[in-house]
């Protein structure tokens, strides 16, 4: 077992330096995690009651996949996923081949989906690199791509919303906005 001074080193180590990387995904997970927390809220009837059910970052992805209407096979659910492994990578763990093996998954997901951009290669910006470390632009533009996918599963969550509050004024009288 290890000493206390050991501990405080390991530790002393590990803040030393800021992680670009540690701080764009984990913020990113934070924002993209409130996107797909307000889609569940949405979809359900009293989504006010769904935090009490603390689902985790992987079940909230596979939720939001499911209530979407058309684009529950869209691969960009596999990139949401990928950004979900390494933010458990850099928060669960200080194993340096779980993050390479982590960020490595990322980036072919990221390159699967952006492959095709324009004036980039495999979907970052050409000479990125220069202003920012080669796996902090992955992130940044991996999560970027991620928050508008997210964004654009909330609107289409809101339509659906809207639909079932007009039915539910029809059939109900409006209970729903009622409660």
């Amino acid at each position: 077992m290890a000493s206390l001074e050991e501990i405080q080193k390991a530790f002393s180590d590990e803040v030393r330096y800021v992680d670009d990387v540690a701080q764009v995904v984990l913020k990113g997970h934070l924002v993209m995690e409130g996107l797909m927390t307000e889609a569940i809220e949405t979809f359900l009837l009293h989504g006010e009651f769904a935090e009490t059910a603390r689902l985790q970052g992987s079940q909230k992805i596979e939720l939001c996949r499911a209530i979407s209407t058309s684009e529950q096979n869209n691969p960009m659910w596999g990139l949401v996923r990928s950004v979900n492994t390494l933010r458990n990578a850099l928060s669960h763990s200080l194993d340096p081949d779980r993050r390479a093996k982590a960020i490595q998954s990322l980036r072919s997901n990221y390159e699967q989906q952006f492959k095709d951009m324009p004036d980039a290669v495999n979907g970052i910006p050409n000479n990125i690199e220069r202003d920012v470390p080669a796996d902090t632009a992955l992130c940044l533009y991996a999560i970027a791509g991620c928050l508008g996918y997210l964004h654009a599963h909330l609107e289409e969550v809101k339509r659906l919303k809207a639909i079932v509050t007009e039915i539910d004024a029809v059939m109900n009288k409006g209970a729903l906005r009622k409660s």
